[in-house]
């Protein structure tokens, strides 16, 4: 139909668009302004024709269908609805048409589809007839996995299988190439070790990682060692899943993973911090090189255990054995196991008895197989003894020794528990003979005399001298002298012996001074008091150079003698005097002086020793009176 505009009508004419109906979709269509005559045809505009919808597996639908041509200028672009409603992949959609006659639907449930086109140019639009697509096989809706074994070794390979599968459980075989996969349901060994799968490229991929595997058809499988070979290294049960985004394993692989063969044992106590001669209960367990019980280790098996020594007291660490007898470490022991394990129960079958306090790195062997040392700290029991010792058992008369003195437990292990201050009293030496006790300084460098309580300080069980107190040592008497102490409830066990030598010579001393009436003080050696002589009355003593108490000193050399003198009331005598001293051996007169008292009436002598050859010591007095 042609319609031509009127010859007459003259200026501007605004041309808008002039629809006439006709039959169909015969549309004509104007889009221009303009003056004078114009014309118009009538068209319409033609559907596409669908020429193929082709089910694929995976849940996929490839379209193609036939072009059409424009009514007027621009381009005819095209839609694709699935049952109705919007296609998807990379099917165009009402929104968004475009010029493309291809393109493949995806997402698709499994089942038959019906497909329509519709073509669009402009505001017209013109619908295909529909197509049936009957999906059989759909989208990938899990994974299901097998393996070569069901029941690997701790350590060793699985050959994996991985099928992706729709949700009537059909093999997806359009699912290839390489994809990302989770693995899951396994945990690392007691050791540390991760389980892992090989990747295509061989990589070994701990749990919880992507792991690139390669798919050929629908399917994941090992090839050179490749692309799925599993590792498991803790025993027991695992469910292994294999998981890419919103794809899982409903139905895990189950494996019994048993451990590999022995190569370590594992050393644990009840206590690692035991106290000396206590019982501590071991627990042994044979294991795998990552840490799993080697339930196959059964039955005896004979141990020797180290890492510990003997006390101080000497008794050796022990370790009791199936039957419960104490077997000294270094020595062959029966331990019995079952299914990997050694345990101890009331003192049996590995139960310890350390008795030296410190530090024990334990350890049990049995050929090639022990153990990481087990770390034990033994505690020393509590203080049933005392123990001291002397920086020098050869002391001078009357110089400072200096003293340990130790609080020990049963086996001689310092009892560190035993702190503070303690009052001990010392025994076993005597006076030396200017009657000089011996002594021990408290811990305020008071001396304090043997026999009476003596405040020591103790710190962790040793109380240790100084040159001037808290232990501090005189013994004064030349000769052999011991030493014990108590605290009133624990005591030494047995005396420390001395040998004191005499100090350097001092003094001059009376020696063996005898009376012929009256009666001699004591000590009579530096003073001395004699008194009720009588008139005519006697005294005899021999002379000696000591040290400071009052030790008759040795080996003086020659030119050694002493004068006797006395002065006071008139009418006494001193004869024998001066007096020689040896040489050699103990520096004492052979002979001896003998003052003889005024023959009447009351008298009061002072009798003086003093040097007459030789060195001048210090003198000694003697008074005799009546």
């Amino acid at each position: 139909m042609r319609r031509l505009m009127p010859a007459g009508v003259s200026g501007m004419l605004p041309l808008v668009a002039v629809f006439v109906a006709l039959t169909g979709s015969a549309i004509a269509y104007f889009s221009s302004n303009g003056e004078g005559a114009a014309s118009a045809a009538v068209t319409k505009l033609a559907a596409p024709t669908i020429s193929a919808a082709t089910a694929n597996a995976g849940g996929t639908v490839t379209l193609s269908w036939s072009g059409v041509t424009a009514p007027g200028e621009g381009a005819v672009s095209y839609y694709v609805t699935r049952d109705g409603g919007e296609a998807a992949g990379n099917c165009p959609v009402r929104p968004a048409p475009t010029t493309v006659k291809t393109c493949t639907d995806s997402g698709v449930s499994i089942g038959e589809h019906a497909y329509a086109v519709t073509a669009v140019w402009k505001t017209w639009t013109a619908t295909s007839g529909t197509k049936t697509a009957n999906v059989t096989i759909g989208a990938v809706a899990k994974f299901v996995i097998a393996g070569n074994t069901t029941t690997p070794t701790a350590g060793g390979s699985t050959n994996l299988t991985i099928t992706a599968k729709d949700l009537n459980n059909s093999t997806v075989t359009t699912y290839t190439g390489s994809h990302n996969l989770v693995f899951s349901g396994a945990t690392a060994s007691p050791g540390g070790t991760s389980p892992t799968v090989v990747n295509s490229s061989g990589g070994s991929i701990s749990f919880g990682s992507n792991t690139a595997l390669t798919f050929t058809g629908g399917v994941a499988s090992v090839s050179s060692s490749k692309n799925g070979v599993l590792k498991l290294y803790r025993s027991g049960v695992a469910n292994i899943v294999a998981t890419e985004g919103s794809i899982t394993t409903p139905a895990p692989l189950v494996l019994t993973v048993g451990a590999a063969a022995v190569s370590k044992f594992a050393v644990a106590a009840a206590t690692t911090t035991p106290t000396a001669g206590a019982v501590d209960d071991l627990t042994i367990t044979a294991q795998d090189a990552y840490g799993n019980t080697a339930t196959d280790y059964t039955g005896l098996h004979d141990l020797v255990f180290s890492g510990a020594s003997a006390s101080p007291a000497g008794n050796n660490p022990t370790v009791a054995d199936s039957g419960g007898e104490d077997v000294t470490f270094g020595t062959a022991t029966a331990i019995e196991f079952s299914a990997g394990v050694a345990s101890s129960a009331d003192g049996e079958n590995g139960a310890i008895k350390l008795y030296k306090s410190g530090a024990v790195s334990l350890k049990a062997t049995e050929g090639a197989l022990t153990n990481t040392a087990l770390a034990i700290t033994v505690s020393a029991g509590t203080a049933t003894k005392l123990a001291v010792t002397a920086a020098t058992l050869t002391p001078v008369a009357a110089a400072a020794d200096i003293l340990t003195i130790t609080a020990q437990d049963g086996f001689a292990n310092t009892a560190t528990g035993y702190t503070g201050a303690k009052n001990l009293t010392f025994s076993g030496a005597a006076a030396s003979p200017s009657g000089a006790a011996p002594t021990v300084a408290n811990s305020s460098a008071t001396a304090i005399s043997f026999g009476s309580p003596t405040a020591i300080t103790f710190t962790s069980g040793v109380a240790t001298a100084t040159t001037t107190k808290n232990g501090t040592l005189k013994l004064n008497k030349a000769g052999m002298a011991s030493l014990t102490a108590t605290d009133g409830t624990i005591s030494t066990t047995a005396a420390l012996n001395f040998t004191v030598s005499a100090g350097t010579a001092a003094r001059w001393a009376l020696s063996n001074a005898v009376s012929s009436a009256g009666a001699i003080g004591s000590p009579c050696l530096f003073t001395c008091a004699i008194t009720a002589l009588g008139n005519s009355g006697t005294v005899s003593a021999r002379v000696s150079v000591t040290d400071s108490v009052g030790n008759v000193v040795s080996e003086l050399g020659s030119g050694h003698a002493a004068k006797v003198t006395a002065t006071g009331t008139a009418g006494s005598t001193v004869v024998g005097t001066p007096l020689e001293i040896p040489a050699t051996g103990p520096a004492m007169s052979v002979t001896s002086f003998t003052y003889t008292a005024p023959s009447s009436g009351a008298f009061s002598n002072t009798l003086t020793v003093a040097a007459s050859v030789g060195t001048a010591y210090t003198t000694a007095t003697a008074t005799a009176s009546k």
